[in-house]
């Protein structure tokens, strides 16, 4: 949870004595404080600096606080930071413009420190609790999407990808890697030793495939990588990386060994099941074959 010294607010007045004394009343609550004396001046700040409230002052001269209001709204980055006017009109269409430019709140000068108080804590205690709703969620969503396992990608979200290349009618790579003779392994080693090879393994998978690559452990002991248009040739390179990564895997180099389907799909139209059945009749092949690899154009 925040405390008030993570909490920074900006107060823009054009009247210096409303911003010192807005700022004497906060900083006793230990927020830190920034100000600006104009539109202008607030939202070079605001676009620079992570404010969460800010405190605007409706009569300004050029651009007032209703202009102003709604610039922050209409950008990406400010759209979203609560603003509580402050003005000394109490006339009811000023106060009912300033919910409709996207206020959350309005103070009426000249403010006391209570109210000034009260309210700010109000809305700042609505923006941690957000922030902690929208971290929950992403954090949701995130497992969703991954193998609790190897803390790789799941299917669905691999499954997603391969359909997104599939609808922009872009090229890319499949490469179906699978673990070879793994049944044995577990006879001899044992189901929790068989499973830290399968974890050390998709480590090696994240360290040497490619940053901007989709890694996924698609069921048991067969991984899926999505790569983007690549030469063959750059394939290739990237096969013999994990050959050689695996080698050099000491504890478990001895242990396993894998083969690796390295399927340029060119034909987007083909549906998803229709890839993976051509994958998999393809691993069949290379295992009756005794062979590592091969491509598929």
């Amino acid at each position: 949870m925040k405390t008030n010294n993570n909490f920074h607010i900006l107060i823009v007045d054009d009247e210096k004595f409303n911003i010192e004394l807005a700022a004497v009343y906060l900083k006793e609550e230990g927020y830190k404080i920034s100000f600006a004396l104009n539109a202008k001046g607030a939202l070079e700040q605001a676009y620079k600096k992570d404010f969460q409230l800010i405190l605007l002052d409706i009569n300004m001269p050029k651009v007032d606080g209703f202009e102003l209001c709604s610039m922050l709204k209409k950008d990406k980055k400010t759209k979203d930071i609560p603003i509580v006017f402050l003005t000394a009109q109490t006339d009811i269409e000023y106060i009912s413009k300033a919910f409709e430019v996207g206020g959350v709140d309005y103070l009426s000068k000249p403010f006391n420190s209570v109210e000034l108080k009260a309210r700010v804590k109000t809305h700042l205690k609505n923006v941690a609790y957000l922030e902690e709703i929208k971290e929950k969620q992403s954090k949701l969503a995130q497992l969703s999407i991954t193998d609790s396992f190897t803390k790789l990608s799941n299917s669905l979200y691999f499954d997603a990808q391969m359909n997104a290349y599939k609808k922009r009618e872009e090229n890319f790579w499949f490469l179906s890697i699978h673990i070879d003779r793994f049944d044995k392994l577990n006879k001899i080693y044992g189901f929790s030793n068989a499973n830290k090879i399968i974890k050390t393994f998709a480590k090696l998978l994240k360290t040497i495939v490619y940053s901007n690559a989709t890694i996924a452990r698609l069921n048991g002991v067969h991984f899926g990588v999505l790569l983007k248009e690549y030469e063959k040739e750059e394939i290739q390179k990237l096969y013999e990386k994990i050959a050689l990564a695996l080698l050099k895997e000491k504890k478990i180099a001895k242990l396993i060994t894998f083969s690796a389907v390295l399927y340029h799909v060119s034909d987007t139209q083909k549906t998803t099941e229709t890839l993976y059945k051509e994958v998999f009749n393809s691993l069949e092949t290379l295992q009756e074959k005794r062979e590592k690899y091969i491509f598929i154009h």
